[in-house]
């Protein structure tokens, strides 16, 4: 499903800088902490919980926050697993998905733990885990302040390991990995010409298929979109959002198109040109073919609307739930995403 970004931040402090020092950091949980931190959460209204977690940022389809006791790494809470089994098997997804962008593909991945706490509800969560990040090394915090040289060589990066992903999903192996490449996805450490690596962050929704067969079951994404709809969700669109992110002139197309949401449409046109010419430069069999202006501004203006719209439906279902039916629900949903 689509995006499961950990950080798209809003303000914290100063934090880790060094991507060496990022790739190694320890990641320390406070386990009983967590679970009690779990047991005590309304994830309708998170402000209302025993522990008040505190938002650091949102996707499209939840947030991430910090535990002020724990102020050092950044939470992301997926939706309820059916069970013990099915929730292992995520965490087990979750790993091999970091395995093969670092082993496979050279990408570098911020490291992550996952945890998982059956609360008083019976409910299996897992818990992702990661370093919490220095505000300004977001990728789309960078965007929005940086200039246009700096921001040039961020796609220039970005769109070599998004090819790096297309070199392996050609390969003939029958290993094929998705990619999420938004900007807002990616930490850029580094102030120095040239850059840093990136680091990627979102890994929440480990895509990768064995054979053309999704190894991930994503059924468990499904359970947050009101029951009404799922059926079309399954029919209409799921399939199409995922293969999105198998098909590397799509995941690019993603890439500059996410500038329009990120306030940077003066800088679009310079990015399709420079990912057109690292495309031609590296070169894919088969070809990907050049973006067009025309393409991002479509694409843009039609995933912005879909996603709106599901948040829409979403937030109607938590009143619904909430409020008429009394009922508990079970998904932290973002805020206001500015688009």
């Amino acid at each position: 499903m689509k995006r499961f970004p950990l950080l798209k931040t809003l303000s914290m402090p100063d934090f880790m800088t060094d991507p060496d020092r990022l790739t190694e950091k320890k990641i320390v949980v406070d386990r009983k902490l967590l679970a009690d931190f779990e047991d005590r959460l309304d994830p309708a209204f998170p402000e209302k919980s025993g522990i008040p977690p505190t938002i650091l940022g949102y996707g499209e389809i939840s947030s991430s926050f910090v535990i002020a006791q724990m102020p050092d790494i950044a939470f992301k809470r997926m939706p309820p697993f059916p069970g013990r089994d099915t929730a292992e098997e995520y965490r087990r997804i979750v790993d091999l998905y970091c395995r093969h962008l670092k082993e496979d593909c050279g990408v570098k991945v911020l490291p992550h733990t996952t945890h998982r706490i059956e609360n008083r509800f019976g409910e299996h969560i897992v818990y992702v885990a990661q370093p919490r990040l220095e505000t300004e090394t977001i990728g789309n915090i960078r965007l929005k302040h940086k200039d246009s040289r700096y921001i040039a060589e961020m796609v220039d990066r970005v769109a070599d390991r998004i090819l790096a992903v297309g070199r392996k999903n050609r390969d003939g192996s029958g290993l094929s990995i998705g990619i999420d490449g938004q900007i807002s996805n990616w930490c850029f450490p580094g102030e120095t010409f040239p850059l840093e690596e990136p680091l990627y962050f979102d890994i929440t929704t480990p895509l990768f298929r064995v054979n053309g067969s999704e190894q991930l079951d994503v059924r468990v994404f499904l359970k947050s979109i009101p029951s009404g709809l799922v059926w079309l969700v399954k029919w209409k669109f799921l399939q199409e959002i995922l293969d999105r992110y198998y098909d590397t002139r799509q995941v690019l197309i993603d890439l500059a198109a996410n500038f329009h949401k990120e306030g940077r449409q003066d800088m679009i046109d310079e990015a399709i040109a420079l990912i057109n010419g690292k495309v031609g430069r590296v070169g894919l069999a088969p070809p990907v073919a050049s973006l067009t202006r025309d393409e991002v501004d479509s694409y843009y203006k039609n995933d912005a609307f879909m996603w709106a719209l599901l948040l829409r439906l979403r937030r109607a279902d938590r009143f619904i739930c909430t409020r008429l039916l009394r009922r508990r629900y079970n998904f932290i949903l973002p805020g206001k995403i500015e688009r």
